[in-house]
């Protein structure tokens, strides 16, 4: 990425740490800090506490998740757009069939902010920022990022600067960069929906650098680990995953650190150590952790029945805690409890025999 961000390595994920601000701007880092009006048109958007991936997203579990790892503008619109027959229409956020050409367009807006438009024709050349502008923009969403922590509104605006650098065929370090930021702010949030879309997008930017011999991001490894964490999500897929994303990397990739972790975390879960996957888990480098916890609970549930079948007659919570590499025993005991694991009735015995009988795999 451009500026202080694409410099500075995420810091590694520690229960530990709070969120003090000298802890974010690890992560996005800005030197720069441009003066904006507020927005009072930002479309807020809300979730149920537990997303479709199984993640918490209850206010105490992000909490929880970040001290583990570490329209309008003033009245006047920003965006406006060319109709068909090229007059212009009042601005729209949502139009007809059409299409507009990616590479086509040569921006000259100089707004650090505009909303994300679900183009359907050519838009105003006027409403489209060049490559100079969208990296004081991307400076500008890494520093508000840091202060507000507004997800839908971060969302909006990377995605507003990933179609800009789209519609004028810009590749190269300010595209990654966008897609990057976008990345590591989805996997704080636990969005795989945008984690995925994102990484996929980023996949490509990372192709088109090696067909045109050049190194466009210095995270490239980092973010092939991810992709390759990603793979391993689904478990029916898990061998195809992993063989396809070694036959796409390079032998001298492979020694890199965070290429190897990924490589690891694959050994253990196809040998099904989960002994190994876990210790590889509570000390995953960067934001790792945060794309295994897509899939933990999955493998957790594997290792529990493998360990309630070799324990007889009963596992104590707290060995069990551990074990399954849980941070709170609360944490520990919710995840038994809903998968129908009988206790003790002190609530410190997990009775094997009796949960073999009543195990529920969600």
């Amino acid at each position: 990425r451009v500026g202080r961000m694409a410099t500075a390595i995420p810091a590694k994920r520690s229960p530990s740490t709070d969120l003090s601000v000298e802890r974010k701007i690890l992560k996005l880092n800005s030197t720069a800090s441009a003066a904006v009006q507020p927005r009072s048109g930002v479309v807020k958007l809300t979730s149920s506490a537990v997303s479709t991936t199984g993640v918490d997203l209850s206010a105490e579990a992000l909490d929880d998740r970040d001290q583990r790892f570490s329209s309008d503008n003033g009245g006047k619109r920003l965006v406006s757009l060319k109709g068909a027959g090229g007059a212009y229409n009042a601005p729209k956020l949502q139009l007809g069939t059409g299409g507009a050409k990616a590479g086509s367009i040569k921006g000259t807006s100089k707004e650090l902010e505009r909303p994300y438009l679900r183009l359907h024709f050519v838009p105003d050349p006027s409403t489209i920022r060049p490559q100079h502008i969208l990296v004081e923009a991307l400076k500008l969403v890494k520093k508000k990022w840091i202060e507000n922590q507004d997800f839908p509104h971060a969302t909006e605006q990377l995605m507003a600067i990933q179609q800009d650098c789209k519609l004028q065929g810009i590749e190269g370090t300010i595209a990654c960069d966008a897609y990057e930021t976008h990345i590591r702010i989805a996997l704080e949030r636990a969005d795989l929906a945008e984690f995925t879309r994102c990484l996929s997008s980023l996949s490509s930017l990372y192709h088109s650098a090696i067909l045109h011999g050049e190194t466009w991001s210095p995270f490239t490894n980092e973010f092939i680990a991810y992709r390759m964490l990603h793979g391993m999500r689904l478990e029916k897929d898990l061998l195809e995953n992993i063989s396809c994303e070694l036959c796409r990397i390079s032998p001298e990739q492979r020694s890199d650190s965070d290429i190897h972790f990924a490589i690891s975390v694959g050994k253990s879960l196809m040998a099904r150590d989960f002994s190994t996957f876990f210790r590889l888990y509570a000390n995953a480098p960067k934001m790792a952790g945060h794309v295994i916890d897509f899939f933990v609970d999955r493998v957790r549930e594997t290792a529990l029945q493998t360990y309630i079948k070799a324990c007889q007659p009963d596992i104590h919570l707290d060995d069990l805690k551990h074990m399954l590499c849980f941070e709170k025993r609360k944490q520990c005991f919710r995840f038994l409890r809903e998968r129908g694991v009988v206790m003790s009735d002190d609530k410190r015995l997990v009775l094997t025999k009796d949960s073999l009988k009543s195990f529920k795999v969600s």
